[in-house]
């Protein structure tokens, strides 16, 4: 930083999981992105380029155009009106804007241990103060109820999930869901659930927490299911309007609004030809995942793998120091990220996303065995 660097900002740093991609040979291959690493889907390309002809991109209302909203309200079967929605610039723009929306300086946020990297960085920016709650390695990284409830404080004012999880790749069950939405109620505790993996399930499609809890905020988007990242389209959605016309007022200071050719394109996502997009990409999520699964099980039957519930994650335990194994796969040509970077729990484990063409993944895997046998 320097000295012109505002305190809430002076020692934010490049995330880890940054500074591991920009040390890596150029020719390395890369299975530490949090990417489907496979090109946006020609019928959205081409669907903007007749867009983009027209000419007219303008301006959208600050919360996003009325018809894209009506459609995510859809998506959630119409368990609300467009008017709980705000479209974001990606789901991140959501997960900033509710952390500076509903967080003081020195209130306190439950975060998951071992999580997404970026709620900690947010909420220190903030002034809010995170507290871990453990997901227990040694139960297949099952909630620790105790652990749950020792965090919460009379200054506990937010949770924040991924479900799916990202690093981990699984699911809260239905049991630790409604343990979880039951205290966040009883306590008047805000719940912010990250469901952007949610599309990516393994066998079953995980349900929505939007209509457990009135005071939740449910962030998605279009970037993982529809290999959209670069498009920066996410939205948040609540049963409670107020909560996201609060949201919707800092949005638009924050951004103004997100890109209309971005929500032109997202509207094409959720329609009946989105829905063939994403189950194709799902599928082929699917036989990557096998493939990595069956490779390591016959190649390196010593690893731990947690498996998971959704794509395109596998957390993965070769029983050595994962920053010490993933500096040593950056020389040989293979980025993962150390579990260690996700919160103390995830010492020991590396996650790998097989999210990218199956030939890249084969040679990424031999270049694993190379280094571990």
């Amino acid at each position: 930083m320097n000295s012109y660097s505002a305190d809430r900002v002076y020692d934010i740093d490049i995330s880890e999981i940054r500074k591991i991609f920009d040390k890596t040979p150029k020719d390395s291959i890369n299975l530490g992105l949090g990417e489907i690493q496979f090109p946006t889907p020609k019928i959205f390309t081409e669907y903007a380029r007749e867009i983009l002809l027209d000419g007219n991109i303008s301006y959208t209302p600050n919360a996003g155009l009325k018809v894209l909203r009506e459609s995510i309200a859809n998506y959630y079967e119409n368990k609300i009106d467009y008017e709980n929605v705000c479209v974001t610039v990606g789901a991140e723009e959501a997960v900033f804007a509710s952390i500076f929306c509903y967080i003081n300086p020195g209130d306190e946020v439950l975060l998951a241990n071992p999580t997404f990297v970026a709620y900690k960085t947010i909420l220190k920016m903030t002034g809010g103060k995170a507290r871990y709650f453990h997901l227990d390695p040694k139960k297949k990284f099952c909630l620790d109820k105790h652990s749950f409830l020792k965090q919460i404080t009379d200054k506990t004012k937010m949770v924040i999930l991924t479900n799916p999880s990202n690093p981990l790749g699984i699911t809260f069950t239905p049991e630790e869901v409604n343990f979880i939405v039951s205290i966040c109620s009883e306590k008047n505790i805000l719940l912010v659930v990250d469901e952007i993996y949610r599309e990516l399930y393994i066998r079953e499609k995980p349900a929505t927490m939007l209509d457990l809890h009135k005071n939740s905020l449910i962030i998605s988007g279009v970037s993982k299911a529809y290999c959209m990242t670069g498009w920066r389209l996410g939205w948040i959605v609540s049963q409670n309007r107020k909560l996201i016309k609060t949201i919707v007022s800092a949005h638009q200071y924050i951004c103004t609004c997100a890109p209309f050719i971005s929500q032109k394109a997202a509207l094409k996502a959720l329609t009946t030809d989105g829905e063939n997009v994403k189950e194709v990409l799902r599928m082929k999520l699917l036989d990557n995942r096998n493939y990595m699964i069956n490779f390591l099980k016959e190649n390196l039957p010593q690893s731990k793998i947690l498996i998971n519930s959704s794509s395109p994650y596998l957390f993965v335990n070769f029983g050595k120091d994962d920053k010490k194994l993933c500096k040593k796969l950056a020389e040989n040509g293979v980025i993962v990220i150390p579990g260690s970077v996700f919160g103390s729990n995830g010492n020991g484990w590396i996650r790998i996303s097989y999210g990218l063409e199956i030939e890249y993944l084969k040679i990424a895997l031999e270049r694993i065995f190379g280094v571990l046998r």
